[in-house]
Order: structure tokens, then sequence, then C-alpha cells
């Protein structure tokens, strides 16, 4: 039986591409930086409910009933295009920043006991935006937001 050859060539390419997948993933937060008790450095926050926000003159606006944003309490990911923002619900009143964390502009999609958690680095935001843990040294930004009608609408 034949056993098909590998050139040197496609040896060392394929042995190169596994090196750089493998430095990838550590880079990314396997190791070396962060918190290591947050994702990439660990353990993973459960991510956030995602809710699609659609682009308005100077804005987004957000459909709240049936989502995560119809109970006080909640927060959630509204995504609108390429923008990205957190959302909080206390009461009737509701809190957006910036869904990009301030570290290398990974969208933040973690959020356990309170905080915001990003995926990449493992900063921390609580829910009023500042930086809990870093490598983060940059507060969230905040958006105005209203709630007419059942319909969120964040300001940019």
């Amino acid at each position: 039986m034949d056993t098909p050859r590998t050139s040197r060539r496609e040896f060392c390419a394929h042995a190169i591409s596994l090196v750089t997948v493998t430095s990838l993933i550590e880079g990314c937060g396997g190791s070396g930086g962060g918190n290591p008790n947050a994702p990439g450095g660990g353990t993973t926050a459960p991510s956030l409910p995602q809710i699609g926000g659609t682009a308005v003159a100077g804005g987004v606006t957000v459909s709240v009933a049936g989502t995560a944003l119809a109970t006080s309490g909640n927060a959630a990911l509204v995504q609108s295009g390429q923008q990205a923002f957190l959302v909080t619900r206390a009461g009737d009143a509701f809190t957006a920043f910036t869904g990009i964390c301030t570290h290398e502009q990974c969208v933040i999609t973690g959020f356990q006991s309170g905080t915001f958690v990003c995926p990449c680095h493992g900063s921390q935001f609580n829910s009023s935006g500042r930086v809990q843990a870093g490598p983060a040294t940059q507060n969230l930004r905040q958006f105005t937001t209203q709630f007419t009608n059942n319909v969120l609408t964040i300001t940019t």
C-alpha cells in the first residue's frame, strides 16, 4: 500500500499554521494578562442576552417588549450594524454604555453579578460603566436614553 507523501513545503506550512493558531489563542486570553478569574483567563461569565436595534438619525431604537430588557434588573447587549451597547434596566430607568471594551475594542459579551466582562482579556466594568478590573483603564462611555411606549432610544 502506498502512503501519500507530504512535501517538506506542505509540512512546514501546516506546522506554521498550527503554531500561529496556538499563539493567537494564547494571545487572546489563554495566558498572560487580564484577570485570571475572567474569560480568557480561566472561567467564563454568562453571556448577555442579545437584542437587535434599529439605527435612526442620531441613535438607535430598541423595542423592549418580549426581550430581557422588559424586566427591571436585567441587562442586554444591543447591536445595530457595527454599533454595540450595554444596556441595564432599573425600574423604568435605562442606562446605556458603549459595548466596546476600552482596552482593545472587543465587544463585551459577559455579565455576572452586576459586572460586565470582556471575553478577550477579562476587563470588568460595573453597572455604572466604571472599570473594576483591568487591563482596561478607561471607563465605558455612557449614552443618553429615553423610554416611551415600550421603545428605548439610545442617543449617540
